[in-house]
């Protein structure tokens, strides 16, 4: 436990106090703040510009700001929150969480075949869920340190305890999300040898239990005609949509909109899921080409720094905790923009801070607020996880020394003088 003997605290000069209050001040990265502002920038004009269409894809424009000023909000508050007190709250937010699902699978409302959570007439996507069962799955690994091989197989029933519900729903955008959470999160662990024991052993039954998880996807597969014409569609890049992504990114000009059109008609009719699934087609259709180069560039140096960021992190709880938000982050970034360019199944992926949404919008937010707030805390709580409090309250004393130590050289002076 990091600890400071405040008795030393007397011996310290100003500028050894000074140089410790610089050192421990909390860091704020800039860099992430700049990347995400101009993903969303870039996002507003596409919704700004979609809704104009005089169809169904139409979207409320107010709508989007109203939530997109929410998810700011939200984004600022987690920044300045002190994280490590999320690790009080793993498990009775594990189980909030898992009632909610249990709440939305037998008693939510439902729309195209989907279950949501129905607050008077007004349906809610079940996106929160995911930020509520990643914050508690990192408390819940950080807890399990030197465990052994337990450890892994109690990480891995929390996980398909969370995640077979949110396959009932369905949501299988966000299962994907969980799903890979969790395996980087425990791979990540093992290869750190976070659990202790025989590393190369617990990494082969990782291995074992996820051909296993594929085998029983792929037998599901198998037992579901129209899987099977969904996978058979997008290995030989047959099938409506797949043709509608490659007619539309081919005629899009490299500057500006398209004047052309897919079969007589325009984005907002020959084109389905502009403002979601296929933001990133209407980003290259509406502003050229070489604005959705730029825009995935952003993304791509999005991605790199928050693990980057990551990867300097001190403190356990945080390191998990941000790895599990920047994972979350770049999974539906990466399949997003291959699902745009016909590489990927189609899943249902929107873009962060780009397609239309509101609580998703929300929630991706709250996870840049999470990897703001552990950097911004890097240096003032300890590898053992003491709260800001605790290590603030130290660095006041520094600057109450400071004061006192100039104070008596003062005194000392006068004296001096006045003989």
């Amino acid at each position: 436990m990091f600890t400071i003997n405040k008795k030393i605290l007397d011996f310290l000069d100003e500028e050894t106090a000074t140089s410790l209050n610089k050192q421990h001040k909390p860091k704020t990265e800039w860099s992430v703040i700049g990347l995400v502002s101009i993903i969303a920038v870039v996002g507003g004009i596409i919704m700004f510009t979609s809704s104009k269409f005089e169809t169904a894809q139409a979207v409320s424009f107010y709508r989007y700001l109203l939530y997109s000023l929410i998810g700011i909000g939200v984004m600022i508050g987690f920044c300045f929150f002190d994280y490590t007190r999320l690790k009080k709250l793993t498990l009775p937010m594990y189980l909030i969480a898992f009632a909610l699902l249990i709440f939305v699978l037998f008693s939510g409302g439902e729309s195209h075949g989907r279950k949501f959570l129905m607050i008077g007439d007004v349906l809610i996507s079940s996106d929160y869920l995911t930020i509520l069962f990643l914050i508690s799955f990192s408390g819940f690994l950080e807890k399990r340190r030197g465990k052994g091989s337990l450890a892994i197989v109690e990480l891995l029933l929390l996980a398909f305890i969370s995640v077979i519900p949110i396959m009932m729903l369905p949501h299988l955008s966000q299962s994907v999300i969980l799903l890979i959470g969790y395996a980087v999160l425990i791979i990540t662990a093992v290869r750190k040898n976070y659990f202790e024991g025989n590393r190369k052993k617990q990494l082969l039954w990782l291995i074992g239990v996820g051909a296993t998880a594929i085998s029983i996807a792929f037998i599901d597969i198998l037992s579901k005609p129209y899987k099977i014409e969904r996978i058979t569609a997008f290995l030989s890049s047959n099938g409506f949509i797949y043709d509608r992504v490659d007619n539309w990114l081919a005629i899009s000009n490299w500057f500006g909109k398209t004047p052309a059109t897919v079969s007589g008609y325009g984005l907002e009719l020959g084109m389905p899921e502009v403002t979601t699934g296929y933001v990133l087609v209407n980003v290259i259709a509406t502003l050229g080409w070489m604005v959705g180069i730029a825009l995935v560039l952003v993304i791509a140096v999005f991605i790199i720094r928050i693990f980057m960021i990551t990867r300097k992190i001190k403190n356990d709880y945080g390191f998990y905790l941000s790895l599990a938000a920047s994972t979350a982050l770049s999974v539906q970034f990466l399949i997003s923009i291959l699902s745009n360019f016909n590489l990927s199944p189609i899943l249902g992926m929107s873009m962060p801070f780009v397609s239309y949404g509101s609580v998703g919008y929300v929630v991706n937010m709250a996870f840049v607020g999470i990897i703001l707030s552990v950097w911004r805390r890097n240096d003032l709580v300890g590898t053992g996880g003491e709260s800001c409090e605790q290590l603030t309250a130290v660095n006041s004393d520094f600057k109450v020394n400071q004061h006192k130590v100039s104070k008596e050289r003062n005194k000392g002076l006068f004296a001096f003088l006045s003989r």
